[in-house]
């Protein structure tokens, strides 16, 4: 597998968990992450990492996991509603300094 296809694989795999997380209530998270941070430094250890750096691996993809959660919470807003029917092109509003 190259490196593009397993990056890609992986984000998929993290918005997809980002976007259960956003769904539970903040004091139900906690378990899921330390789920995520687990297997993220077993897998960083089988490709060759050390245990310290796999760790430090982890603890960011954490990080990143938190910060899109948050993205997902912000862009919902106070009592919106998930929906897939939000035309794709209102979607640049959320990326300050991306042409219109």
């Amino acid at each position: 597998m190259s490196v593009e296809t397993a990056l890609a694989q992986l984000l998929r795999m993290i918005h997809g968990r980002a976007l259960n997380l956003a769904t539970l209530p903040d004091d139900e998270r906690d378990l899921h992450y330390d789920r995520i941070r687990l297997s993220c430094c077993g897998a960083a250890e089988q490709i060759g990492q050390s245990p310290d750096k796999a760790a430090i691996t982890a603890n960011s993809v954490v990080e990143f996991t938190r910060a899109m959660v948050g993205i997902i919470e912000t862009g919902r807003g106070p009592g919106a509603e998930r929906s897939a029917n939000r035309p794709r092109g209102e979607s640049s509003k959320v990326w300050p300094g991306r042409p219109h």
